[in-house]
């Protein structure tokens, strides 16, 4: 088979993808400029919202146009296969949120914490769901992910005081 026989079906999607990326640039434009113009923050992340919404909402009136009413069975088994792709996409992402709810549920780190890490020593700036930044002695920024953290053997300087009788 040649290309031409595929065409059919790759057009519409090839649109579709077109239309939704289209509208989450223009999404991602116009809160640019609405924050250039002091636009509050709960408006611009608004604005992206319901731009960005309608954009995919185009995608898919674009998809159904092109090939109709899609049955519940078929529903279902493409909404699996691309929450399949984006976990595995989003694997160590993922393993990081999950390493950050337990460090800060832990505790054992706070702004501030002087830490020593695979032989990086520095001061926690910030804490994130997914990365832990520290400044080093000479003012440069480390990120430290937060898997690397709680897989590997870090030193602590500050909480051995804070956490004295709890562990």
């Amino acid at each position: 088979m040649d290309l031409r026989s595929y065409l059919p079906i790759l057009l519409p999607l090839l649109v579709a993808a077109g239309v939704a990326v289209g509208g989450y640039l223009l999404a991602e434009r116009i809160s640019r400029r609405m924050r250039h113009r002091g636009a509050m923050p709960y408006q611009v992340r608004g604005a992206r919202l319901i731009i960005s919404f309608l954009g995919f909402a185009a995608a898919a009136l674009v998809i159904y146009a092109a090939f109709g009413s899609v049955s519940v069975v078929s529903g279902l088994t493409f909404s699996a296969i691309l929450t399949l792709a984006a976990t595995l996409a989003l694997q160590t992402t993922i393993g990081n949120v999950i390493a950050g709810f337990i460090l800060l549920r832990n505790r054992v780190l706070r702004i501030d914490d002087r830490i020593t890490i695979s032989g990086i020593s520095g001061r926690v700036v910030q804490l994130g769901l997914v990365t832990v930044w520290l400044r080093l002695d000479d003012g440069s920024l480390v990120s430290v992910s937060n898997s690397n953290l709680l897989s590997g053997p870090f030193v602590n300087k500050n909480a051995g005081e804070r956490l004295k009788g709890e562990f």
